[in-house]
């Protein structure tokens, strides 16, 4: 309990958290999670404003509008789980430091999604699961990763590997969408952002509820892409540009993944390391590659059969339960 008599969650500790396997029923949470986030990158495409077809929003502007209908949800997720939406004094600097992040990482992750291809960002946006090995061995102490835990993620990411090959190998075919370095680097930054995110999120959860911080950090996300926004972007913006695709792909980021995904992920931090969930993020370029290929003409290998092995043997390997 805090000082306002409102429950506060008991952060596990490293032990617990690195032998404290993930049950089914959080399994198919993320897995779902991780299905809705490879579709992220597709709906990002649709609601960014594109030269050859007129249509979509700035990218500032697009990551303002989807917090700001992901707050909507935080609010009615609140409300249905009864997590308190009032902040205490205690708990003012871990929402604004999160949501401080937020705005980090979502502006730069639409920005690299407007200069590359949903494919790579896809693959790309995910080496934050590296990151988070890293942070959470060496530093955070929450999850000691063994030997055989360490060969399962090489082995997970060993998947993203074959999903850049698959690319490469068909670079002549002509795609909607190109990719660029410049891009590409900058979705390296996002991932790199969105590890510390995580991670401080994870680290707030002794003092702010998940629901909570989420609704937080969602709306003082939004308080930051505004203003941003409209120094920036006040000339691109028009309703004619504006289509149900465009709408689409708002509601999808903003809805799905800025609400439900964010909201899932961070209750199931609440119990389980930071690595044991990350590590289904391998899981994320299948689910963008199958996407993008469907809706923007991305090719789609056979090879993709070959990663998806790969992905679920490096899960099997990171989560199954340690000899207590």
């Amino acid at each position: 309990m805090n000082d306002t008599g409102k429950f506060t969650p008991v952060e596990p500790t490293s032990q617990d958290s690195n032998n404290i396997a993930l049950p089914f029923s959080a399994i198919g949470l993320v897995i779902l999670t991780s299905a809705c986030w490879g579709g992220n990158p597709v709906a990002a495409k649709y609601s960014l404003f594109s030269e050859e077809t007129l249509l979509g929003l700035p990218p500032l502007t697009v990551s303002g509008i989807r917090f700001a209908m992901a707050t909507l949800f935080m609010i009615v997720w609140c409300r249905l789980l009864k997590e308190p939406i009032k902040l205490t004094r205690g708990q003012l600097v871990p929402c604004f430091l999160a949501g401080t992040l937020l705005f980090a990482q979502i502006a730069t992750f639409t920005i690299g999604v407007h200069l590359t291809n949903s494919t790579h960002t896809t693959i790309l946006i995910n080496t934050y699961i590296v990151w988070i090995l890293i942070f959470e061995h060496f530093f955070t102490g929450n999850h000691r990763i063994t030997k055989i835990q360490l060969f399962g993620c090489l082995l997970a990411g060993a998947s993203a590997l074959v999903t850049l090959i698959i690319k490469s190998s068909h670079d002549n075919t002509p795609t909607t969408d190109q990719a660029s370095i410049v891009g590409d680097m900058i979705i390296i930054v996002s991932a790199l952002i969105l590890a510390i995110k995580i991670l401080f999120i994870k680290a707030s959860l002794a003092k702010v509820p998940s629901g909570t911080i989420i609704l937080w950090h969602d709306f003082i996300g939004v308080l930051w892409f505004i203003p941003t926004a409209l120094f920036f972007e006040l000339e691109q913006l028009s309703i004619e540009h504006v289509n149900d695709e465009v709408i689409f792909g708002l509601v999808y980021q903003g809805i799905i993944v800025g609400g439900m995904c964010f909201a899932v992920q961070t209750m199931l931090l609440k119990k389980y390391s930071a690595t044991r969930i990350a590590v289904f993020s391998f899981l994320t370029p299948l689910f963008g590659i199958s996407a993008a290929a469907i809706f923007r003409d991305d090719p789609l290998s056979s090879w993709i059969f070959v990663s998806l092995i790969l992905v679920a043997s490096g899960i099997y390997l990171v989560n199954r339960q340690q000899p207590q």
